[in-house]
Protein backbone atom coordinates (compact mmCIF):
# COMPACT_ATOMS: atom_id res chain seq x y z
CA UNK A 1 0.00 0.00 0.00
CA UNK A 2 1.36 3.68 -0.95
CA UNK A 3 2.45 5.65 1.58
CA UNK A 4 -0.18 8.18 0.48
CA UNK A 5 -3.18 5.90 0.24
CA UNK A 6 -2.22 4.36 4.35
CA UNK A 7 -2.10 8.30 4.78
CA UNK A 8 -5.49 8.86 3.98
CA UNK A 9 -6.64 5.28 5.40
CA UNK A 10 -5.36 6.90 8.71
CA UNK A 11 -7.09 10.53 8.53
CA UNK A 12 -10.80 8.54 7.45
CA UNK A 13 -10.14 6.23 10.36
CA UNK A 14 -8.81 8.94 13.09
CA UNK A 15 -11.84 11.17 12.02
CA UNK A 16 -14.10 8.60 12.47
CA UNK A 17 -12.75 7.68 16.02
CA UNK A 18 -13.30 11.46 16.72
CA UNK A 19 -16.62 11.38 15.40
CA UNK A 20 -17.87 8.26 17.66
CA UNK A 21 -16.18 9.90 20.70
CA UNK A 22 -18.07 10.21 23.95
CA UNK A 23 -17.41 13.92 23.66
CA UNK A 24 -20.30 14.75 21.20
CA UNK A 25 -23.10 13.95 23.20
CA UNK A 26 -24.18 17.21 24.23
CA UNK A 27 -23.48 17.78 28.61
CA UNK A 28 -27.29 18.49 28.64
CA UNK A 29 -28.56 15.14 28.49
CA UNK A 30 -26.70 13.62 31.29
CA UNK A 31 -28.35 15.14 34.36
CA UNK A 32 -31.71 14.88 32.15
CA UNK A 33 -31.05 11.16 32.46
CA UNK A 34 -30.27 10.86 36.14
CA UNK A 35 -33.34 13.06 36.49
CA UNK A 36 -35.45 10.26 34.21
CA UNK A 37 -33.50 7.40 35.63
CA UNK A 38 -34.47 8.00 39.21
CA UNK A 39 -37.70 9.03 38.37
CA UNK A 40 -38.30 5.98 36.25
CA UNK A 41 -36.57 3.09 38.20
CA UNK A 42 -35.96 4.73 41.72
CA UNK A 43 -31.72 4.25 40.63
CA UNK A 44 -29.43 7.04 41.72
CA UNK A 45 -26.30 7.64 40.26
CA UNK A 46 -23.80 10.09 39.74
CA UNK A 47 -22.83 11.97 36.53
CA UNK A 48 -19.52 9.65 35.50
CA UNK A 49 -21.95 6.96 35.30
CA UNK A 50 -24.37 8.63 33.56
CA UNK A 51 -22.03 9.78 31.12
CA UNK A 52 -22.22 6.10 29.80
CA UNK A 53 -25.25 5.15 29.86
CA UNK A 54 -26.12 8.31 28.01
CA UNK A 55 -23.62 7.09 25.46
CA UNK A 56 -25.01 3.41 24.87
CA UNK A 57 -28.66 4.89 24.78
CA UNK A 58 -27.73 7.37 21.96
CA UNK A 59 -25.54 5.47 20.07
CA UNK A 60 -26.25 2.39 17.38
CA UNK A 61 -25.23 -1.06 17.84
CA UNK A 62 -24.52 -3.64 20.77
CA UNK A 63 -20.37 -2.51 21.49
CA UNK A 64 -21.35 0.64 22.78
CA UNK A 65 -23.35 -0.87 25.10
CA UNK A 66 -20.98 -3.53 26.01
CA UNK A 67 -18.17 -0.60 26.39
CA UNK A 68 -20.36 1.05 28.49
CA UNK A 69 -21.19 -1.85 31.02
CA UNK A 70 -16.96 -2.41 30.79
CA UNK A 71 -16.41 1.49 32.09
CA UNK A 72 -18.87 1.35 34.19
CA UNK A 73 -17.68 -1.54 35.97
CA UNK A 74 -14.15 -0.54 35.50
CA UNK A 75 -15.53 2.77 37.87
CA UNK A 76 -17.39 0.66 40.18
CA UNK A 77 -14.15 -1.45 40.84
CA UNK A 78 -11.95 1.80 41.42
CA UNK A 79 -14.91 2.66 43.91
CA UNK A 80 -14.08 -0.72 46.01
CA UNK A 81 -16.68 -3.47 44.71
CA UNK A 82 -15.85 -7.01 44.19
CA UNK A 83 -15.07 -7.53 40.34
CA UNK A 84 -18.34 -9.88 40.33
CA UNK A 85 -20.66 -8.00 41.55
CA UNK A 86 -19.53 -4.78 39.66
CA UNK A 87 -20.59 -6.77 36.59
CA UNK A 88 -23.48 -7.72 37.36
CA UNK A 89 -24.48 -4.27 38.59
CA UNK A 90 -23.34 -2.66 35.36
CA UNK A 91 -24.59 -5.35 32.98
CA UNK A 92 -28.12 -4.68 35.14
CA UNK A 93 -28.22 -0.72 35.05
CA UNK A 94 -27.86 -1.16 31.13
CA UNK A 95 -29.59 -3.20 30.71
CA UNK A 96 -32.67 -2.35 32.80
CA UNK A 97 -31.88 1.08 31.58
CA UNK A 98 -31.44 0.78 27.82
CA UNK A 99 -32.95 -2.35 27.14
CA UNK A 100 -32.20 -4.87 25.10
CA UNK A 101 -28.85 -8.03 25.91
CA UNK A 102 -29.90 -10.82 27.77
CA UNK A 103 -30.76 -11.01 31.25
CA UNK A 104 -29.23 -14.39 31.93
CA UNK A 105 -27.85 -13.22 35.21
Amino acid sequence: MPISSRRRVDMIVAKRRESNNLRNIPEVLVPLWQVKIRERFGINIDREIARYIVMAAHEEGTWKKQRAMQKIEDILIERGMSREESTKISRSVINIVVGGGNNSD
